[in-house]
């Protein structure tokens, strides 16, 4: 069983920058690389634990996990809140790891 994937609307404006610019480099990239966005959600909505710990509560609990997409330098940082996936943010690994982590659900 898959569990249905939300986005943060920041996420989406996140996925949607990315697009962009990689479309702007290339015709065409950019839909490769929703093509990558979508085969890690799609991992993660599988295996929703798959993802390693990217934000922790006070007691170790793991809030926040995150997952890499295999062909661009981008991570996905999500949340499993219920029976869904929520996506936090979409950000390049070079940025700054705390990028996004203002965001709530």
């Amino acid at each position: 069983m898959s569990l249905p994937i939300e986005f943060h609307p920041s996420a989406e404006d996140d996925l949607t920058e990315a697009w962009s610019w990689y479309e702007e480099q290339q015709p065409g990239l950019g839909d490769r690389f929703l093509d990558a966005v979508r085969a890690a959600l799609d991992n993660v909505a599988q295996w929703p634990n798959s993802g390693t710990s990217a934000i922790e509560d006070p007691d170790g609990g793991i809030v926040e996990r995150r997952v890499a997409t295999w062909t661009f330098p981008y991570a996905i940082r999500y949340r499993t809140i219920g029976e869904s996936i929520v996506v936090m943010a979409i950000y390049h690994q070079r940025r700054h790891p705390d990028f996004g982590t203002d965001r709530t659900p």
